[in-house]
């Protein structure tokens, strides 16, 4: 695209109510943009070019005049919305208005964040405090007595007494002298009581 389409295209856009109906999604163009003029042969010399200019070696040489005293650098955040929502221009007041939103949104995320930070840490801090409260624990408290493991099918046992008309508790360790004579009565014959 041309500087000279470029401008025709800019100008249009100003003639359809310009950037505000753009945004507002107003602008309607047509799909092909104007074509250019097409060169007519030159019935005349022609007008001879300006000079050049001195071209540019950085980026440094190019300064925007600024007033007196005024660096755009030293702006705080809210002098500069504070401009932004003063501004005569309709599209700069709506630029102010989204940074304004977008820096709510951005102080939101970091209090969550510190909060979440705080949080982890409390937390770490708690487990590693019950850590050392059951170790505590477990050195104070007295050793717990452990049963045996019975050497017998406590199911079988107290089906066989059921069976044999055996008083037999229904839950917990069947009495010694009930085992006793189930071994008796299911030992084989000829063992090591004979």
């Amino acid at each position: 695209m041309t500087v000279r389409a470029l401008l025709n295209l800019l100008a249009e856009i100003d003639r359809r109510g310009g950037p505000e109906a753009a945004r507002q999604g107003r602008l309607h163009l047509p799909d092909k943009a104007p074509t250019e003029r097409t060169p007519q042969p030159m019935a005349t010399a022609p007008a001879p070019r300006p000079a050049p200019h001195a071209p540019l070696t950085t980026a440094a040489d190019v300064r925007l005049k600024t007033a007196p005293g005024f660096e755009p650098e030293g702006l705080s955040v809210g002098q500069l919305l504070k401009w932004g929502d003063e501004h005569p221009d309709a599209e700069v007041r709506d630029q102010a208005a989204r940074g304004r939103a977008i820096l709510t949104g951005l102080r939101r995320r970091h209090a969550a964040d510190a909060e979440l930070t705080a949080l982890a840490l409390e937390r770490e801090q708690l487990h590693k405090r019950l850590a050392e409260l059951t170790a505590r624990e477990s050195e104070l408290a007295p050793a717990k007595k452990t049963r045996k493991a019975v050497s017998y099918p406590a199911a079988e046992v107290r089906a066989w007494a059921s069976a044999n008309n055996i008083p037999c508790p229904a839950v917990g360790r069947v009495p010694k002298p009930v085992v006793d004579a189930w071994r008796e009565a299911t030992a084989p014959a000829g063992g090591a009581g004979s």
